[in-house]
């Protein structure tokens, strides 16, 4: 009897070594995973964060003004949007780990393309090319990490938009020396008497000039590329280990039981919070440099380059205490937290922009307020996703994709509307126009923040965490499989 206990308890026991050994061997492999997650989103943050910085010697290679060049930043919009679409579309019907690799490769062509496009046509499809790669990695890349990680995933998701800052710092620094310097006319007609004074027609000088962007973009395209090769060789692994099993069977995310006209209502109001929020983000750092060197003739595009790479710096510091601080504070009050402070510093930076036009001691003020309008915006966008995975709607590819190309249809309207207003009225709407959408944006996060906790969670019930089913799982010594009766 004392025989059978003792070979019974034995079994029990290596039966719980062997769970603790596959589990600590799949927590391995996902942390692994989410590393070249991380890597793809630092890929995707060197070339968006090389836009703004390189805006005016893209003009210079292609001959254009500040309203014609915008159409870049709206072709590189529709390809987001494209790209998105598409992500979303086959997400769930092919390899993933081969889609991130065909995406990221292409993305290092487009940048590697980018500095020999001196027509203008083809400068904007190739920018719009480069979209729809950005759309089709970012789309993908966080619909992979929610499918790997859940709920449980918050820190890392703040970890995984860190690296992604932390390339918008890097590729204004090393771009920064290959910029053009600033056209010698406009800095010989900068005296204290004419600050006040601005020219409606923002056209480059009419001396030909040449740049050595090229290599910058070069630098870029070489590490995009590279930083593709982790997901072949996850492809080609993923492809023979299914040779090996005749099936594999994946559980797939289920969305709370919510009449349609609600669901489609509640993922509106989502997409227009994002769509508000990817405008003011990308639009600030796009226009930043392009706004200091035009609005103020006492900066240099050197020193435009420094200050979009210090708003860069903030971004990312941000975020990376950010992962510490989403320890402590869940993600819907940590994203009413980032909104607020978006209000209070784009409100700031317009008052600190607007006395440095005639005091050019201010722009030490505008500076600062551009380090704060980096820290305020930080974790937005992934708070944004963990608030939506933990009590709004499951984050699943399709999911992801709306959010993605709703941010899109935004920044894709922006760029036009921004050229054509500080070309023709004043430079000055680019305060304007990122303070009034920030306004928007606090709203709608109030609106769709109040209307999930006082009308769906009261009558249909709130989204329950994962977690309860684990801990009950594992006391009955059954898989540890999420499962929630009430999704």
């Amino acid at each position: 009897m004392k025989l059978g206990i003792l070979l019974q308890n034995g079994t029990e026991q290596v039966a719980k070594d062997s769970e603790k050994k596959k589990r600590k061997s799949d927590y391995k492999s996902k942390a692994i995973y989410s590393s070249w997650l991380a890597l793809s989103l630092f890929s995707l943050g060197l070339v968006v964060g090389q836009i703004g910085p390189t805006f005016l010697d893209l003009q210079i290679i292609t001959g254009t003004d500040v309203e014609k060049a915008s159409a870049f930043f709206t072709g590189g919009s529709v390809g987001y949007l494209t790209g998105s679409v598409i992500s979303g579309a086959i997400y769930n019907k092919v390899n993933r780990k081969l889609m991130l690799f065909l995406g990221l490769l292409l993305l290092g062509v487009c940048s590697l393309t980018t500095p020999f496009c001196s027509i203008y046509a083809l400068m904007i499809v190739v920018r719009t090319c480069s979209g729809v790669c950005s759309g089709f990695v970012d789309t993908t890349t966080n619909a992979e990490h929610m499918r790997v990680w859940g709920l449980d995933g918050q820190v890392l998701m703040q970890l995984l938009h860190f690296a992604f800052a932390f390339g918008g710092v890097i590729s204004p620094l090393y771009s920064e020396p290959f910029l053009t310097e600033k056209d010698e006319e406009d800095t010989r007609n900068c005296t204290h008497e004419s600050w006040n004074v601005k020219e409606n027609n923002n056209s480059l000088s009419s001396q030909p000039q040449s740049t050595n962007v090229l290599y910058a973009f070069i630098i870029t395209g070489t590490c995009v590329i590279l930083s593709s090769l982790p997901f072949l060789y996850f492809s080609v692994k993923d492809s023979i280990r299914r040779k090996k099993k005749k099936a594999v069977i994946e559980e797939k995310p289920v969305q709370r039981k919510l009449p349609l006209p609600v669901l489609l209502f509640t993922l509106l109001v989502l997409c227009l919070f994002y769509a508000l929020y990817c405008c003011v983000e990308d639009t600030f750092a796009s226009f930043l440099m392009t706004f200091l060197v035009k609005e103020y003739c006492y900066v240099t595009k050197s020193k435009g380059a420094h200050v979009t790479s210090i708003y860069w710096a903030s971004f990312a510091v941000s975020r990376f205490l950010s992962i510490f601080i989403s320890k402590f504070i869940i993600a819907v009050n940590l994203l009413f937290i980032c909104c607020m402070l978006m209000l209070i510093s784009f409100a700031c930076f317009y008052i600190s922009a607007t006395f440095a036009v005639s005091d050019p001691n201010a722009i030490n003020a505008v500076i600062f307020f551009t380090i704060v309008v980096g820290l305020s915006m930080s974790a937005v966008f992934p708070s944004g996703f963990s608030w939506t995975e933990a009590e709004l709607l499951k984050v699943t590819g399709c999911v992801s994709s709306c959010i993605l190309v709703s941010a899109s249809i935004g920044t894709m309207v922006n760029p036009i509307m921004l050229g054509y207003l500080m070309t023709h009225l004043s430079n000055l709407w680019f305060c304007y126009l990122l303070l009034g959408e920030t306004v928007a944006l606090c709203c709608v996060f109030i609106f769709l923040r109040l209307f999930n906790k006082l009308y769906i969670n009261k009558t249909y019930g709130c989204i329950q965490s994962p977690q309860l089913s684990i801990q009950v799982s594992a006391e009955h010594g059954s898989s540890l499989k999420m499962s929630n009766p009430d999704l």
